[in-house]
């Protein structure tokens, strides 16, 4: 496969500046596609680049687009609309952009991190080892009304004719939104995935088919936080994985790696594709024709040693993609965006997504044209 490169696009900026950014970066840099969150949780900007008189952007998240409403009734779930775009339909405004630019559309996902779906609905939500909802983890991703609000989400994006899907962070027991629990976290990290692992009612069925005990595994969790909790200072507790928990695990990661097949296949005219990070997944295995993406964190320098490590994540799991930042702090001038493409590149990234371009200077597109052109060449 030839390498593709492309830029996130969020909705909000494009209205802002008119397409400005985007008819940029596809003269100077060449797209081969723009990704298009469309469905998100909270979250603001501040975008001096595509908005320099009102430059602070805040939603509550939903669906960034016109939800067409008679498709959701399988789910039981209404999709929230986004309020800051009104009754305009922005993604139809550029898609038609991108057609006369010849670049390819790609939808991106983020149910997940929908929190007012999850403060609306709990019972979509994730719950403790302790049997408590924990509304800051994101929805479940074994629940059935979630995976069928998902279904009806592809099908209402199917008008848009998306080249691609990307799912972020669609994996059991990965928290979109909580903060880590003090001081436990900082004690050791090995309490965060135990917090972090789901015992909804979905997930308990899940558990129970595969012949896995989830009452048992529950206890299991309580008994290892405590464990790791009352260890003395300087003393490092045994984080041995305990089986009953891993399998509990195990069968929940395996359920739902084969229902994003069966939903991949069953949506055979649209490549689709699962971002995860900025932490190292869970890994699915192979799970063709899924193309597994990883996402860089943005929020500090990537330094030398840093990006060795992901360097060495790309080589075990060989993930199809990348995205990440195209400015700072993750990247301090062109030159080390420029060699970490061409690495990445080099060690088998053959799908890039680059963000922030919305949120940077202008310098951030010319650093982007030198990146694409020299791993082009390469």
């Amino acid at each position: 496969m030839d390498t593709q490169f492309g830029i996130v696009v969020p909705l909000w900026s494009y209205t802002a500046d008119g397409g400005a950014l985007l008819e940029r970066a596809a003269g100077e840099v060449g797209l081969d596609h723009v990704t298009v969150p469309v469905v998100t949780g909270a979250l603001s900007a501040f975008r001096l680049a595509a908005d320099p008189e009102r430059p602070y952007f805040r939603t509550e998240g939903g669906w960034h687009f016109p939800p067409t409403a008679k498709l959701y009734g399988a789910s039981g779930v209404r999709p929230p609309k986004a309020a800051w775009f009104g009754t305009a339909d922005a993604l139809a405004r550029l898609r038609e952009h991108l057609d006369r630019l010849h670049i390819a559309l790609v939808v991106r996902i983020e149910l997940r991190a929908v929190r007012i779906l999850g403060e609306r609905e709990p019972h979509l939500g994730q719950r403790n080892a302790w049997g408590q909802e924990v509304p800051p983890a994101g929805l479940c991703a074994c629940n059935p009304s979630v995976r069928e609000l998902l279904r009806a989400t592809l099908e209402d994006l199917g008008r848009y004719e998306a080249k691609s899907v990307e799912l972020a962070n669609w994996r059991p027991d990965h928290v979109v939104w909580s903060t880590p629990p003090r001081p436990a976290h900082w004690r050791d990290p090995a309490i965060r995935q135990l917090l972090d692992t789901c015992f909804c009612p979905a997930c308990r069925q899940t558990a129970e088919r595969a012949g896995v005990e989830p009452d048992q595994a529950a206890r299991r969790v309580r008994v290892c936080v405590q464990r790791l909790i009352d260890a003395p200072p300087g003393v490092e507790p045994s984080t041995e994985a305990d089986e009953v928990v891993a399998a509990y695990c195990a069968a929940r990661v395996a359920d739902c790696g084969l229902w994003l097949q069966r939903l991949a296949q069953a949506d055979a005219h649209r490549d689709c594709r699962l971002l995860d990070g900025p932490e190292p997944p869970t890994s699915y295995g192979d799970l063709r024709p899924v193309a597994q993406l990883y996402r860089l964190p943005a929020d500090s320098p990537l330094d030398k040693e840093h990006f060795e490590r992901l360097l060495q994540l790309q080589a075990r799991d060989r993930f199809a993609g990348w995205s990440l930042p195209a400015w700072r702090p993750c990247f301090n001038a062109a030159a080390s965006l420029v060699f970490a493409v061409s690495a990445a590149t080099a060690a088998g990234v053959r799908i890039y997504d680059f963000e922030g371009l919305d949120e940077a200077a202008p310098d951030a597109v010319t650093w982007l044209k030198q990146a694409v052109r020299f791993a082009r060449r390469a």
